[in-house]
């Protein structure tokens, strides 16, 4: 017999073979151009196809003509006809329900927002609800103010001065009120807070502002269970917009029970009846107030509850060290500029939130109970002591490997940089605010650092060249629409994302008007993999998600164009077409 025929008879058999133990799957997606994330070069060798069992996990990925041994009887096939797939995007740090509730519920503000336009907003609101005895809401920005003591009680006195009106800035860390806020809360001109600033005017007044001064009030606003609940359902349906499907999620728990259901609650009840679509490691925070035993209890005992699910686990202690550098809050090495029109003394350099020994003591105490850490760090000198810190916690628990985190680092030192690559410490990053951003960057960010520290500000290439591995993240609601790829086209170009600031978008990635500090940029690669598998990695969930490879789950994004083939001028310019969770789709978009 001709050798021709006996290999071909072969390849019929070894055809008949597979096919026969292949199983059958649930959904087999065929012809696309998928991008895998699961090896150094998957970017130049996507693939074509994907199998998905019943359980949502993945069967095979390849050619579609191998696929095609997993599509049985009941088998979905799916003709993705070109169309590029991605693992699906996970958010290393963000805070549930992002805007909902104020957009729901209570005022709010769109960070781009001007002076006139916050004012219109804040004045509808109060005359469609003349009902309420308090007015509260968030999204403003810092830089809407007349000069560096932001925005100013008197106008909102203008619009009403019987009622409080208590509102958060974009960043979270700030508050603007009225006189009236003030007199409830019982803050004066001469009341004093350990660790943020209460402003104050040229005269010594208060001016409106408060900064880091987070139970300063007495006053709290009472969302209803349902109200909770309900933004947090529409919360996470926008992360399903954006493509995203899971992440590290910020929860304040046992401050939340005190007014209501905590989200980890939520996140529990959900898991439980199987409708939680999304990956969801939960961060509780410890703040110094707190009693650290209650919190550390609170912690494990959530745990507990959660042994089983593969959709939500509780395995993070979040701190914060400093505050901002727009609030004169964050913890420099050397002084701010400007002090002294703030009313601060020439050398101030802000401080640590925490007591150093404290925190020491924490980070050992958590790490040895395996619950890895997740710092807020935004100054030089806090990313310093928050370093020394884990240092001490490592030191005392050498056999312990959890993913310690630091997130934002505004500003690092280079030997820092080199010591968070040595101890292996993850930067969670926001490129989202990596650009000189109309409306803030010479408004707020330049006024407190100067130019120089101004653009070197929020380093990644280097980070990665210490070889520190780094994740992206929104921090939402500060970014209160986190479309991954505005954050890919930030980190590539460190230039504007588009012209929807009011100025003209950019037509040269090196424009130099909004461009900060070129040499930061990354690979579209890199960008990828800081929002899949190293974000996957600091959630602990690497061997579930992360990259498209068989045994993990299907959690997938199909999007409009390849950005390894579109000007990196462009990339925000990619539609999510549709969110996968377990190979089922949470989301479709329309593209026009």
């Amino acid at each position: 017999m001709p050798v021709k025929i006996l290999i071909a008879l072969s390849l019929l058999l070894l055809t008949a073979c597979t096919q026969s133990e292949s199983p059958q799957a649930r959904d087999v997606f065929l012809n696309g151009i998928i991008y895998t994330a699961d090896d150094e070069n998957w970017h130049q060798n996507p693939q074509e196809s994907i199998a998905v069992g019943d359980d949502g996990r993945i069967l095979f990925v390849g050619k579609s003509e191998q696929a095609s041994l997993f599509i049985g009887e009941n088998t979905r096939v799916h003709e993705l006809d070109g169309k590029v797939v991605f693992p699906g995007f996970l958010d290393t740090h963000t805070h549930p329900p992002g805007t909902s509730l104020s957009v729901m519920f209570n005022i709010y503000i769109p960070v781009m927002a001007e002076k006139e336009e916050a004012l219109s907003i804040i004045r509808e609101y109060i005359a469609n609800n003349p009902e309420q005895d308090s007015y509260w809401g968030m999204g403003f920005s810092l830089g809407i103010g007349d000069d560096e003591t932001g925005p100013k009680k008197e106008w909102l006195d203008e619009i009403e001065s019987e009622k409080a009106i208590i509102l958060t800035s974009s960043d979270g860390h700030s508050m603007w009120l009225n006189s009236k806020a003030f007199e409830l809360n019982g803050i004066t001109k001469d009341s004093t807070y350990p660790t943020g600033i209460i402003h104050k005017n040229e005269e010594g007044e208060l001016s409106g502002m408060l900064t880091s001064t987070y139970n300063i009030l007495t006053m709290q606003k009472v969302f209803t269970p349902e109200q909770r609940k309900s933004a947090l359902e529409d919360y996470l349906k926008n992360m399903h917009k954006w493509g995203y499907t899971g992440g590290q999620y910020v929860l304040k728990s046992l401050e939340e029970a005190n007014v209501g259901p905590a989200y980890a609650d939520y996140f529990i009840e959900m898991a439980q009846t199987g409708s939680l679509q999304t990956r969801a490691s939960l961060m509780h925070v410890f703040n110094p107030e707190d009693d650290f035993d209650e919190a550390l209890d609170y912690v494990l005992k959530t745990q507990e509850k959660l042994v089983g699910f593969d959709t939500v686990a509780i395995n993070t202690a979040k701190f914060f060290v400093d505050g901002v550098v727009e609030g004169g809050t964050a913890y420099l090495w050397e002084p701010y500029d400007n002090n002294q029109e703030r009313g601060f003394s020439s050398d101030y350099v802000s401080d640590l939130l925490w007591d150093n020994n404290v925190l020491k003591e924490h980070f050992s105490t958590l790490m040895h109970n395996s619950i890895q850490l997740h710092i807020h760090s935004i100054g030089d000198r806090a990313t310093s002591e928050t370093l020394d810190a884990l240092a001490y916690a490592h030191e005392n628990n050498p056999e312990v490997h959890t993913r310690n985190t630091i997130t934002h680092l505004q500003l690092v030192t280079e030997a820092d940089k080199i010591r968070m690559g040595e101890m292996k410490i993850i930067g969670s990053t926001q490129p989202f605010w990596h650009s000189k951003a109309p409306g803030f960057y010479h408004e707020v960010e330049q006024p407190f650092l100067g130019e120089e520290r101004g653009l070197i500000a929020y380093p990644v290439k280097s980070l990665i060249d210490k070889g520190v591995l780094v994740t992206f993240s929104s921090d939402a609601p500060v970014t209160p629409e986190p479309h991954p790829f505005t954050a890919i086209e930030l980190s590539v170009t460190r230039n504007l994302e588009s012209g929807e600031y009011g100025v003209p978008d950019i037509a040269d990635i090196d424009e130099p008007t909004w461009l900060r500090n070129p040499p930061e940029r990354v690979s579209v690669k890199e960008a990828i993999e800081a929002f899949t598998i190293n974000s996957a990695f600091q959630m602990g969930m690497e061997e579930h998600i992360g990259s498209l490879a068989v045994g993990k789950f299907a959690d997938m994004v199909i999007v409009s164009q390849d950005p390894f083939h579109i000007e990196p001028i462009r990339l925000n310019e990619i539609k999510i077409i549709a969110t996968l969770f377990a190979g089922e789709i949470i989301y479709e978009g329309e593209i026009t």
